[in-house]
């Protein structure tokens, strides 16, 4: 999805220093970033943790993003680089998840059930329909294993949801 006019001058605004126009940004694309990191984390507290270490890396970077990416493109970038970054350094262990936070939608407990990297490929592929080609560039991933992980993501959330 392309930004619109709008989105297109608050990120040049941004990128010329204006904090208010970030906050802008920021207040537009908050709920679908936190709504990523939740998932792949399962834990809301660190999720709110990352999800602000996303945005202050990003208006860090904002100078150097692609024009030609949309910003909710390019911060899901962001938001999957730190989640990976904090899952190498063994800061937090990912997958513990608050069971009320997604009580409306069970399938949400169930994807917290998958094993890390069949739940990164699921939730980026299907959730948040990034390419497989996307997927690999955040994450290094091969196109066959990315292929290879889903459908074992949809085999266990299957197998999940039978029992």
């Amino acid at each position: 999805m392309q930004d619109n006019k709008l989105i297109k001058a608050l990120v040049l605004n941004a990128q010329l220093g204006n904090n208010s126009a970030f906050e802008q940004l920021y207040q537009i694309t908050i709920e679908p970033i936190y709504a990523l990191i939740l998932r792949l984390t399962g834990d809301p507290s660190f999720a709110e943790i990352l999800t602000k270490k996303v945005y202050v890396n990003s208006w860090q970077k904002i100078s150097k993003k692609d024009e030609f990416i949309s910003i909710l493109s390019w911060l899901k970038k962001n938001a999957v680089e730190t989640v990976l970054a904090e899952q190498s350094v063994g800061k937090k262990q990912t997958g513990v998840m608050d069971v009320k936070i997604f009580e409306n939608n069970p399938l949400e407990k169930y994807i917290q059930d998958l094993e890390f990297r069949n739940k990164l490929v699921y939730v980026l592929h299907d959730v948040e329909n990034i390419s497989f080609e996307e997927i690999s560039k955040f994450t290094g991933i091969s196109n066959d294993e990315i292929k290879s992980l889903l459908v074992n993501a949809r085999e266990n959330l299957i197998n999940l949801t039978e029992e």
